[in-house]
């Protein structure tokens, strides 16, 4: 997980690229979608899903195991 430093930009950070998930979000949307929508925000699937996971962590977003839909708190 990137964290804003002197030498990372804040931009550049996962903490604030995890806005751009949370931004247009929609109800009813997996992980590939929300993937798919926000693809070009981030560097790689691996930056993505460490965004994902701190959103989880964070009890802001769930995602049913099943059918992989993404639920925001």
């Amino acid at each position: 997980m990137l964290v804003p430093t002197k030498f990372t930009r804040l931009e550049e950070s996962t903490i604030f690229k995890m806005k751009c998930i949370l931004a247009e979000k929609r109800s009813g949307e997996t992980v590939l979608e929300v993937f798919s929508r926000t693809n070009d925000q981030f560097y790689d699937a691996s930056e993505f899903l460490h965004a994902m996971d701190i959103l989880f962590v964070l009890d802001i977003l769930d995602v049913q195991q099943n059918s992989g839909v993404v639920e925001y708190a």
